[in-house]
Formats: C-alpha cells, sequence, structure tokens
C-alpha cells in the first residue's frame, strides 16, 4: 500500500515548480500582447498607405493628357472632378457658379469638322475640387469623375485614362507603377472603383530592424497635374 501511495504522490508531482509556472505563464501572455500589438501596426501602416494610394491617385488623374497627365482637357473642369468615396460618384457637376463658369469657349472648322476651343486669351483651370477624405481598410472605395459630361470626356482622344488605369503607356506614371511604389512589400489585389480586396506588408518591421529604410510618406504629382 505504501509502494502505491509513494507512486501516486511521484506521478502528480508537478514538473515545473510554482514560480517557474507562472515565468511561463507570463511570457506566453507577453508574446500575445506584442503580436496583438504588432499586427495593429502592420493594419494601420496598410491602410495608411491604401489611403495614400487613393489620394495618389485621384491627385495623378487631376492632369491635362496633353502635358504628361492623363485627364482630356478643355476647360479643365472634367479634370478638376475627380472624387473618391464608398458610393459610386455621381455625374452631376456642371460649371454654374463655379470658376470655370467664366472660361469662355467657341467652335472653329478644323480638317473639315467643327470642334469646341477655348476663346482666344483663355486657359484651362486644373485643380482639385474634392478633398479625399480618409478611408478603413475594408471599406469598398470608388474613384470616379463627377462632371456631368464625363460620360463624353472619358471617349475623347486626348484622353490616356484606359493607360493609366490598365498600366499601359501614357503619362510619367500608371495605376500599377503607383500600387508598386506605395504599397511597399506587400500582396494586394487592387482595384479602381473596388478597393482592396486583401493583402500584407512589412514596413513598420523594416523601419525598426533595417538601417537607412523609410517608408513612404508623400507622393510626386505627374508632370499635368497641379
Amino acid at each position: 500500500m505504501a509502494g502505491k501511495q509513494g507512486r501516486r504522490a511521484k506521478r502528480r508531482k508537478p514538473k515545473q515548480s510554482y514560480e517557474e509556472l507562472q515565468s511561463a505563464i507570463s511570457k506566453k501572455e507577453n508574446t500575445k500582447q506584442f503580436m496583438s500589438r504588432f499586427n495593429q501596426e502592420l493594419y494601420e501602416e496598410l491602410e495608411a498607405d491604401f489611403n495614400l494610394l487613393i489620394k495618389s491617385t485621384v491627385a495623378d488623374l487631376t492632369s491635362d493628357a496633353q502635358r504628361g497627365g492623363y485627364s482630356p482637357v478643355l476647360t479643365g473642369f472634367f479634370a478638376s472632378n475627380w472624387k473618391a468615396g464608398i458610393k459610386p460618384v455621381e455625374k452631376i457637376e456642371t460649371t454654374k457658379d463655379t470658376e470655370w463658369e467664366s472660361i469662355k469657349t467657341t467652335t472653329k472648322k478644323i480638317g473639315g469638322r467643327r470642334k469646341t476651343v477655348l476663346a482666344m486669351g483663355q486657359s484651362p483651370l486644373i485643380k482639385q475640387r474634392h478633398v479625399v477624405p480618409n478611408f478603413q481598410l475594408k471599406q469598398k472605395v470608388y474613384i470616379g469623375n463627377s462632371a456631368k459630361y464625363a460620360t463624353y470626356a472619358l471617349m475623347s482622344r486626348k484622353s490616356k485614362l484606359i493607360s493609366y488605369a490598365q498600366g499601359g503607356g501614357g503619362g510619367t506614371t500608371n495605376l500599377n507603377k503607383r500600387i508598386e511604389e506605395i504599397m511597399t512589400d506587400r500582396k494586394a489585389n487592387i482595384r479602381i472603383g473596388a478597393g482592396v480586396v486583401g493583402g500584407m506588408f512589412f514596413s513598420r518591421l523594416r523601419t525598426s530592424y533595417e538601417p537607412g529604410y523609410a517608408p513612404r510618406t508623400g507622393y510626386i504629382p505627374t508632370r499635368g497635374s497641379s
């Protein structure tokens, strides 16, 4: 009987002391806390880059296709009306009661066809009219033009918007280059009118452990942008 009790006692003896067990639990909790904070920082960094990408894209589009940009320009009203939002952009804006209302146009016969051109002494005006808000990473974001005649402007021969969106030639950059430039070290699926579907990158980790590394914090406008 004594032998059995001895064996039972031996089996019940903990493998770790109370102090060792508490230390192990403490380390485990610290690891969880570290990973939680690390994941949160990664998410915040990715969200900041996502918003920078949206702002950069709107800035790229606010430009003149004939001067290294992408939008077709007559008065500049179309190029100035790019917006970003969580709903599809409505085409409702007109030049009435705006700076563009005073820009005069005329028609001329060019190559056997009548075309609308700027009147003598008039110049186009291009500037971003709509502030781009900050978005949450999980939100679906649409980028579009709010000018009432946007559909016709998109069909203009002057336009280089399709090249920009599809990553082809045209201006000084395109959407694919912007994604590579801003969403550094990431795997992401980004679409105009949809937003980020998913992704991950490690800018914050590189900032902490890679000497001389600095994540991108701004964008360089295209030559034709304001």
